[in-house]
């Protein structure tokens, strides 16, 4: 089993490594500290990041089809999706918190003018990890699931006819 979804472990565990490269090259604002004036050192580790895990979960979805057709109907309708949900609901929860958490670090975003990111863009060397984290890849995760469950259910409603 192990051999069949080596590739699926492997893009997990590359996906996990991007998680901590884009927060180690995203730069801790310190209080008092003043701005760094280096530009965004972890830009080309979040493009490659993101569009690892658009690869990752395009492959999740095709694997996860392939495991759900085995499983019986119910827990691909109903308990599969309902865990999917609630995994959903809880990173979009985690998310907002470390949003809010950034904005009270920065003082604000880039439209605030007591920030320390003012008139930057949003994707900048203090906020990298807003748009790759373990909650981002938590919440693609889950949605992949969503959508395979739905694959499969549909499917399922084919052979019944």
């Amino acid at each position: 089993m192990i051999r069949r979804y080596r590739s699926t472990i492997i893009l997990l565990a590359l996906n996990v490594l991007c998680i901590f490269a884009v927060d180690i090259t995203t730069i801790k604002y310190r209080v008092g500290k003043g701005t760094s004036g280096n530009g965004n050192p972890g830009i080309l580790i979040l493009i490659l990041s993101l569009v690892l895990l658009a690869v990752f979960l395009i492959h999740l979805v095709l694997k996860s089809v392939e495991y759900l057709r085995k499983l019986p109907q119910a827990l691909t309708a109903i308990v599969i999706p309902a865990l999917a949900t609630l995994i959903l609901v809880l990173t979009i929860i985690g998310e907002l918190n470390t949003i809010r958490a950034l904005e009270q670090n920065l003082n604000g975003f880039t439209n605030d003018q007591d920030s320390v990111v003012f008139r930057f863009g949003w994707i900048n060397q203090y906020t990298n990890t807003l748009f790759y984290n373990g909650y981002i890849l938590m919440f693609g995760i889950s949605v992949a699931v969503l959508v395979s469950c739905l694959i499969v259910s549909i499917q399922f409603k084919g052979r019944r006819f």
